[in-house]
C-alpha cells in the first residue's frame, strides 16, 4: 500500500484554496465513518446532501482498500466529484473530494427535474435552484488536471490522463447518439449565449449583465491532454473576438490590434489554470477601457451612441431611418437632428461610411468579386457602389484592391 507524503494535510489545504479561488469548486475531507473533517465549499449543508443523495459518497467509500488513484464520480443528480483515498503514514485514512461541478451532458435543469420527482415544495425548489446555480461548470480536461495535481501532492506520483477512473453511482440507460448531440448542443448554446452577452456589453461600453468572474473562455473543447494549453487557446480566441468587438465600437484598428498582441503574449505566459479568472477579467477590463475612452472622447449622447452601435451591428442589412429610430426609442425627426448636431454628419452618410470601411476589409481579405461585395453591403448596383466608394476613399474599389492588396484583376 502506498502512503502519503509527510505533511500532506498542509499541501492539500494549499490545493483546496487554489482550486476554490480558481473556479469556486469546493473541497471535502471525510474519514471512513462518513465523518466530515473539513470543507471549503459554499452551501455546505446542501452540497453534502447532494453528495449523499447522489450516491457518490457511498461509491467513494467502497474504494478505500483499493490502490489509491483519483476517481471521477457522477451521481444521480448529474453532479460530478473527484475522490481519492489518502493513506497516512502515522495511521488512518482520509477521503478527499473535490466538487461538485457540472460537466457536459449535465445541467441545472436536469438536476431540478430529478429533484421534482421527489415531490418537494415550491419554496425548497427555489432554494435548491439557487444552490444548483452556484455549481461551477468545468471541462473534463480541467477536472482531470486537478485530479492529477491532487494525486501528486499526496503521493509524489505523476499520473497520465488514462490512469483516472470514471464511475457512476447509478447505471443510466445508454443515451442515443441523437441525445448526446442534443446535450452537447445545449452546452454550446449556453456558452455561446454567455460569450455573446459579454461581447455585446463590450461594444456598448458597459458592465456585463451577469458576473464574468467564472468565465475563462472555455467555448471550444479541443480534446487536448494539456489543460493549460487548451485554456490558452480559448483565451486567445476570446481575445481576438474582444479586439474585433471594440473596433466595431469605434476604437482605432491599430490600437485594438496592439492590445490584442499584448494580451496574446500575456496569455502565453500563463503558468496554471488557477491564474485564468483574474487574467480574463483584466483582459476584459482593458478592452472595456478602450471603448469608454472613445465614448468619452466623442462626447456623444446616449441616443447617438446607441444609433451608431445599431448601425455597426446591422450594416449588412437594409437599414431605414424609421427602423433605427424605433430601435433607439426616439422619433425619426428627433434622432436625425440630434445625430447631425453632435457628429456633424447625417445618419445616411454614417451608414455609407461604415459600409465603405467594411468593403475595404472585404476587398483585401477575400476573393469575392466587387459585385458580390456591393450586394452584401446593400449598395445595390455596381455603379452606385463605385461612386460611393470613390467619394469616400478617392479611388475605385478595383483600384483599391490592386493598390493595397494582391486581389485578382477585374474589369471596371
Amino acid at each position: 500500500m502506498k502512503f502519503a507524503r509527510p505533511n500532506v494535510e498542509y499541501k492539500l489545504n494549499d490545493l483546496q484554496g487554489m482550486i476554490y479561488a480558481a473556479c469556486q469548486m469546493g473541497a471535502w475531507a471525510y474519514n471512513d465513518q462518513k465523518h466530515l473533517y473539513m470543507s471549503t465549499a459554499p452551501h455546505q449543508k446542501e452540497y453534502e446532501m447532494m453528495l449523499h443523495f447522489g450516491g457518490c459518497l457511498d461509491l467513494a467509500l467502497a474504494k478505500k482498500d483499493l490502490e489509491p488513484v483519483p476517481y471521477v464520480l457522477s451521481g444521480e443528480l448529474g453532479l460530478h466529484w473527484v475522490a481519492e483515498w489518502v493513506h497516512l503514514r502515522q495511521g488512518g485514512t482520509l477521503l478527499v473530494l473535490l466538487g461538485p461541478v457540472y460537466l457536459k451532458n449535465s445541467s441545472v435543469e436536469n438536476s431540478l427535474q430529478i429533484i421534482d420527482r421527489r415531490g418537494i415544495s415550491p419554496q425548497t425548489r427555489r432554494d435548491l435552484a439557487q444552490v444548483f446555480g452556484d455549481v461551477p461548470f468545468l471541462h473534463m480536461d480541467t477536472l482531470i488536471h486537478y485530479a492529477c495535481i491532487m494525486h501528486f501532492l499526496c503521493y509524489e506520483e505523476n499520473l497520465s490522463r488514462e490512469s483516472i477512473v470514471f464511475e457512476s453511482a447509478r447505471k443510466p440507460e445508454k443515451p442515443s447518439e441523437e441525445s448526446e448531440v442534443d446535450f452537447q448542443e445545449n452546452d454550446f448554446r449556453r456558452m455561446v449565449a454567455y460569450e455573446d452577452m459579454m461581447l455585446r456589453c463590450l461594444v456598448q461600453g458597459r458592465a456585463p449583465e451577469q458576473t464574468s468572474d467564472k468565465y475563462i473562455g472555455e467555448l471550444q473543447d479541443f480534446h487536448l491532454k494539456d489543460g493549460v494549453r487548451q485554456t490558452k487557446d480559448n483565451l486567445i480566441i476570446f481575445n481576438a473576438l474582444s479586439a474585433r468587438s471594440v473596433m466595431r465600437a469605434g476604437v482605432p484598428v491599430l490600437t485594438a490590434k496592439n492590445l490584442e498582441s499584448d494580451w496574446v503574449r500575456r496569455i502565453e505566459g500563463l503558468r496554471g489554470i488557477g491564474e485564468t479568472p483574474k487574467l480574463t477579467q483584466a483582459m476584459y477590463a482593458d478592452y472595456q477601457k478602450l471603448v469608454l475612452s472613445v465614448q468619452e472622447a466623442d462626447g456623444l449622447s446616449r441616443a447617438v451612441r446607441e444609433c451608431r452601435d445599431y448601425i455597426r451591428r446591422n450594416y449588412t442589412k437594409p437599414l431605414s431611418m424609421e427602423e433605427i429610430a424605433r430601435h433607439c426609442g426616439y422619433t425619426e425627426y428627433y434622432l436625425t437632428r440630434k445625430f447631425t448636431k453632435e457628429t456633424g454628419m447625417k445618419i445616411t452618410d454614417y451608414i455609407r461610411s461604415v459600409r465603405v470601411d467594411a468593403a475595404k476589409v472585404m476587398l483585401l481579405s477575400s476573393q469575392k468579386d466587387i459585385q458580390q461585395i456591393s450586394e452584401e453591403l446593400q449598395f445595390g448596383s455596381r455603379s452606385y457602389f463605385d461612386r460611393m466608394f470613390r467619394q469616400e476613399v478617392g479611388i475605385s474599389p478595383r483600384q483599391y484592391r490592386e493598390t493595397m492588396g494582391q486581389g485578382k484583376q477585374e474589369k471596371e
